[in-house]
């Protein structure tokens, strides 16, 4: 049976069970999965501002802050925490916040595989664990409906009479006295296949952590159809030799999922705890994903949307080029020239309105110049995004204006972007004097 589930949003507060109560809207944690958390920390080499868990003192009680990350987090004992996104300062509702996530994840590379409709998933009623198990689980049905495959296996084996290729060394090594036996090598119709295998050790070990009566179920259902096949022991070795043909693309999605839950998906400092699944993605990340896939379906007719541009650099070092500049999306126009090119970067911060600066870092404000001047050459129009919430409804109706040359000027657009239920129901939240094709 599967252990405790505790929830918590981004930068929320972990504290000891015997600190309960004494810091408002804090998750309490049994001791010893505090303890365990809190050596993680300690032994954690990351920067401050890359750590998935910082360990602080507030009012006088030691709290673990959760920063960066979204996801599940797996503890001993088959206890987890799942972490949600928070994009707000107010009171975020779980339910929202899960659906909201899964919807972000579903455009990452890794999570291509994810279902989120309605009829899929009941995130009101489950955790982000019981999520993934059951769309693991889902995955492996469709397997079973279609089959499971065999595939040719080649076999050595002692027996009573010759079959397939007699090896010689071996024969002479094992049946010099036995002439009634061979020693053969041959290929047997099997479905003890790789892939095979590889599902069977992601049910074995997804097995203990859910606490739902119908996924235990399904799960109980299919660790019997899987019980002839050996589980796995190098998984990464047996990914690595994982090639499905196209009669085998069906077993994709399982497969995604099972590469998840064995290899897990987490910062360093989460890594080793080999028992465990831990899947964290930093939000950043996942914000930029989403708002990069946002900007492909609403505009590719007019814009060619090229992530991560990688063609230019910050200085050169006599010949050689030195820090590489890589804007989160380089937007192109199809039918005009490239100076009318767009540059937009995406975080992952609370900036508010009432703030005369928003709260800006000035970092972000260098990086954008940066680009601007090497990308744009000096001119035009640029999108810093951020999370659209109550304290940031709508833009500036002003730019910041990066006014560096006497003939040419960079203007900065600071915008909201407003995740909805899906790709459609997402909102870019343009100023009024900027118009941009298929965007406004």
């Amino acid at each position: 049976m599967a252990g405790t589930s505790y929830s918590i949003f981004e930068y929320g507060y972990l504290v000891n069970e015997e600190d309960s109560g004494k810091l408002t809207d804090s998750v309490s944690l049994p001791a010893s999965a505090f303890h365990w958390l809190e050596q993680r920390c300690l032994n954690d080499e990351d920067s401050e501002d890359r750590r998935l868990l910082s360990l602080r003192a507030l009012n006088g009680i030691k709290v673990i802050q959760v920063k960066n990350y979204v996801g599940v987090i797996a503890l001993p004992q088959q206890r987890m925490i799942e972490v949600l996104p928070k994009a707000d300062k107010r009171q975020e509702n779980a339910s929202h916040a899960r659906s909201r996530l899964l919807m972000m994840l579903s455009t990452l590379q890794n999570f291509r595989h994810i279902e989120t409709s309605a009829a899929s998933i009941m995130t009101s009623k489950m955790t982000l664990m019981d999520i993934f198990v059951q769309q693991f689980v889902t995955s492996l049905e469709a397997i079973v409906r279609k089959g499971l495959k065999h595939d040719y296996l080649r076999q050595q084996n002692n027996l009573p009479w010759l079959k397939g290729k007699l090896l010689v060394s071996e024969q002479l090594k094992k049946n010099s006295v036995r002439r009634d036996r061979f020693y053969v090598e041959y290929d047997e119709y099997r479905i003890e296949r790789l892939e095979n295998r590889l599902l069977k050790t992601a049910i074995d070990k997804v097995y203990g952590y859910t606490s739902s009566p119908a996924l235990l179920q399904k799960l109980n259902r299919l660790q019997a159809l899987f019980e002839p096949i050996p589980g796995i022991g190098n998984v990464d070795m047996a990914f690595r030799q994982v090639h499905l043909d196209r009669h085998m693309q069906h077993y994709s999605p399982a497969l995604e999922w099972a590469k998840l839950i064995l290899k897990g998906h987490s910062p360093r400092c989460m890594q080793g705890h080999s028992q465990a699944i831990s899947l964290l993605f930093p939000m950043e990340a996942v914000f930029e994903s989403f708002v990069t896939a946002w900007l492909r379906y609403r505009c590719h007719a007019h814009w060619q949307v090229k992530p991560q541009s990688k063609s230019h650099y910050l200085v050169h070092q006599g010949e050689t080029p030195r820090f590489q500049l890589r804007p989160d999306v380089w937007l192109i126009p199809r039918n005009g020239p490239e100076v009318s090119a767009v540059i937009c970067d995406m975080k992952w911060k609370i900036v508010d309105a009432t703030q005369d600066k928003l709260n800006l870092a000035q970092s972000d404000l260098y990086q954008m110049l940066a680009y601007g001047i090497n990308h744009l050459r000096g001119e035009g129009d640029m999108l810093l995004i951020y999370p659209h919430h109550e304290g940031f409804t709508a833009p500036p109706i002003h730019p910041y204006e990066f006014r560096h040359s006497e003939s040419k000027t960079l203007r900065l657009w600071v915008v909201p972007f407003e995740t909805g239920t899906s790709l459609n129901t997402s909102t870019l939240h343009m100023p009024e004097n900027l118009a941009l094709a298929g965007i406004n």
